[in-house]
């Protein structure tokens, strides 16, 4: 995961803190573009950007909250792993919070304390849900005091419904989905650069879907990590502070995440004997 992006193991760059939901009257405006009309109106750049990018992705799909997209949408290489994978993209941002926050505050990647749900969905550019302990999520959910008050904090803060992971990750290895509100929160962004952040992010994300549909590539992850000099694992965490380095499991899916997500390609020989 890099700067703006959001995979299982979370590391989240907060660029300001919004509330992200308004209301004018009956007009709806929690859709993409209507949004960034209201929060960007006077940034010249950014809407000519926002209408190419409702364009290529909401326009034929009249949801106001998620779309499906394919991997080739955004000039992914095809995969493997792509029929366990669903893949969406946000209209409506409040619903990454529906689908991801609770589960990030469970996981204990993020702290409820210094990140809120309006927070995640302005700084999270894209991620993944892995399917790992989604049972025990979604029990934590329903049943654990601070669940239910994490699950009470969305639905009142970003008005959405929490995501039930179990149905959703139902015979998948992971959710990725990808948030073009944040993106263009980027400085000097364009429309060049979106398109690449969501190219990297499907590639990164997918990366870590083998992780969890073949045990053997991330052994070899870890492996790759713990053979690295000092001096080349310290640049990596100190580009990339939020993640728990000294968790081996987190540390080598995040180095052949950040390694290989330019050239996917490359994985091809260490998942030979995986049962996708």
């Amino acid at each position: 995961m890099k700067v703006n992006k959001i995979y299982t193991i979370l590391f989240v760059a907060i660029f300001f803190i919004l509330p992200i939901r308004f209301t004018f009257g009956a007009e709806p405006t929690s859709d993409f573009l209507s949004l960034c009309k209201v929060t960007l109106k006077d940034d010249a750049k950014a809407l000519p950007l926002c209408e190419a990018l409702q364009t290529k992705f909401f326009l034929k799909n009249k949801t106001n909250d998620i779309a499906p997209f394919l991997p080739k949408d955004v000039g992914a290489p095809p995969s493997s792993i792509d029929d366990k994978v669903q893949f969406f993209i946000f209209n409506d941002p409040n619903y990454l919070a529906g689908v991801a926050y609770c589960y990030f505050v469970y996981r204990n990647w993020i702290s409820p304390t210094e990140i809120s749900p309006d927070t995640l969905v302005q700084s999270a550019s894209g991620f993944s849900i892995l399917n790992e302990k989604i049972k025990d999520y979604q029990q934590w959910l329903n049943k654990n005091v601070e669940g239910k008050k994490c699950k009470a904090r969305v639905e009142k803060e970003s008005e959405v419904t929490v995501a039930d992971l179990e149905i959703s990750l139902k015979g998948r290895v992971a959710l990725i989905g990808i948030n073009p509100y944040a993106i263009i929160q980027s400085p000097d962004v364009s429309l060049e650069s979106a398109e690449k952040e969501m190219l990297l992010t499907v590639n990164h994300e997918r990366i870590h879907a083998y992780h969890v549909a073949c045990p053997a590539f991330e052994k070899w992850s870890i492996k790759e990590w713990e053979k690295l000099p000092s001096a080349k694992k310290n640049e990596y965490i100190k580009k990339y502070p939020s993640y728990t380095w000294s968790i081996p499991q987190v540390a080598g899916r995040e180095y052949i995440g950040f390694l290989l997500e330019s050239t996917p390609e490359k994985i091809a020989d260490h998942i030979k004997g995986c049962k996708i």
